[in-house]
């Protein structure tokens, strides 16, 4: 059964990214998986907790992957992915419809997942913070905490706004967020090992 559930969810998910939510109705899904609409809502009751559950899901696969990629780095190392991962955002936004149609048809489950990321993000961070300060790339008076919800915070303004700049390419604004961001909690060791992976990333 869980296998069953985990099938519905990945299928939304493609359906979602390709054709927006508003567009997938449980009846497509089903006709595509396969399966009753009974079947269907054997494991979900309805759209909402569908879509609560696909987003819940893609949060997970975004941690899992950021700690596979940070466990047993250096904090220098991990400055050059932090930077990767921010620059892709999340995969949320990478489809307009996708993000559109979350927005406003389903406030309530986008508004769990920013703080399901918030979370994360500050989980990991206050992790990497730690380890930087104990390597010297961090000032010593270094407030981990605070430091690492002020980095979600930011995050959490870029995802809420990156389809409505236009001025300015999201790349250059992750470069001067990031570079703004680091120079302002890293060491005197840390700007000289960092200095190559800030001329190299973008």
């Amino acid at each position: 059964m869980e296998d069953q559930r985990q099938q519905i969810i990945d299928t939304a998910l493609d359906a979602f990214k390709k054709y927006g939510i508003k567009s997938v109705s449980i009846d497509d899904l089903s006709r595509n998986l396969g399966m009753s609409k009974k079947t269907f809502y054997q494991y979900f009751p309805g759209k909402n907790e569908l879509v609560g559950a696909v987003l819940h899901q893609m949060n997970d696969n975004s941690m899992r992957m950021a700690h596979q990629y940070m466990d047993g780095k250096s904090a220098i190392e991990c400055i050059r992915l932090l930077m990767q991962m921010h620059s892709k955002v999340s995969d949320v936004h990478k489809e307009p419809a996708f993000a559109h149609d979350l927005r406003k048809y389903y406030p309530q489950q986008y508004k769990q997942h920013i703080r399901d990321v918030h979370a994360g993000t500050k989980e990991i961070l206050m992790r990497h913070l730690q380890r930087g300060k104990e390597e010297g790339v961090y000032r010593e008076d270094l407030d981990v905490e605070t430091c690492a919800v002020m980095y979600s915070i930011i995050q959490q303004a870029f995802m809420r706004n990156q389809d409505e700049i236009h001025s300015v390419s999201p790349r250059r604004l992750v470069r001067f967020t990031m570079e703004s961001f680091f120079r302002s909690i890293i060491s005197d060791k840390g700007a000289e090992l960092a200095k190559q992976f800030m001329q190299n990333q973008f």
